[in-house]
């Protein structure tokens, strides 16, 4: 699809009437895209687990939260590139605290401003809520001549979530730490596992043998390799079963800590889920 232009009042109201930053679930459709934005390289079209629809993320540190939402429990819904609407009141904000409201490049048209992040968790009373993540590195918040600008957008952002009574916070690289998102991004491979590996005998058998057979400092792969031996299971299935089982909270493990087949084997505990709710969840 080709990159949309924003340069009238006629074009977002089009985009507004095509569903773009509306919806929920499988049906969301973010305002921006990744092919509506500049790119670095960073930006990325991600399947989603929970929602089933192709998420757009625009940076490295995107694609490590959204993971991380992933695999959170709590979490039953995720709205990327969210639009601030309407823009009316975020403009009048900006003119009482003498802020200059953003536009298009090269146009006088209102800019729609986005959220990165809505989420929808679920509580344990099973009500459900929504928080909003705007997503930044550090080194956005460094002394120079264009901090003062990003503040101040960051304040109408904080603003218009207040005044919905949502929860705001600013996600950083200290919320996701490079160890924590390399080990997702490997995991991620293996969150959905072919249909021969979803027996319910066979995966439950895993994890006892994993669970049987210890660390004793030995590296992950030669665990897996050992189960492996056990269950005249294929290695690379082996891989893919520890990543899917890992995801699934039937192995918990550190996710703090590096987990590479080269590394030793991490801490395990293994929960007693069987195998068939674990693919029911998934």
């Amino acid at each position: 699809m080709r990159a949309r232009r924003f340069k009238t009042q006629g074009d977002i109201d089009r985009y507004v009437a095509q569903g773009y930053g509306q919806g929920t679930g499988a049906d969301y459709k973010p305002w921006l895209r990744v092919q509506d934005v500049p790119s670095r390289g960073r930006s990325r079209k991600v399947h989603g687990l929970k929602t089933g629809r192709i998420h757009h993320v625009l940076s490295d540190l995107e694609y490590a939260y959204l993971l991380a939402l992933e695999f959170s429990e709590r979490v039953v819904d995720i709205r990327e590139q969210f639009p601030l609407f309407p823009i009316e009141p975020i403009q009048e904000r900006a003119r009482r605290q003498s802020i200059r409201y953003p536009r298009y490049a090269g146009t006088q048209v209102p800019y729609v401003m986005t959220t990165d992040f809505v989420v929808t968790v679920k509580a344990e009373d099973e009500s459900l809520r929504e928080f909003a993540r705007t997503v930044k590195y550090e080194v956005e918040f460094s002394p120079g001549r264009g901090l003062a600008r990003t503040l101040e957008k960051l304040e109408l952002e904080r603003a218009y979530w207040l005044a919905r009574g949502v929860d705001w916070k600013i996600v950083t690289e200290r919320s996701v730490a490079p160890t924590l998102a390399k080990n997702l991004i490997w995991l991620y491979g293996g969150a959905q596992i072919e249909r021969g590996l979803e027996r319910d005998d066979l995966q439950a058998s895993f994890a006892e043998c994993l669970d049987e057979a210890g660390t004793h400092d030995r590296t992950l792969s030669s665990l897996l390799k050992a189960v492996c031996y056990r269950l005249n299971l294929a290695y690379p299935d082996a891989v893919r079963l520890f990543k899917y089982l890992v995801w699934n909270k039937v192995i918990v493990v550190d996710l703090s800590v590096p987990m590479l087949l080269t590394s030793p084997a991490p801490t395990m505990r293994i929960t007693p889920a069987d195998a068939s709710s674990v693919r029911r969840a998934a």
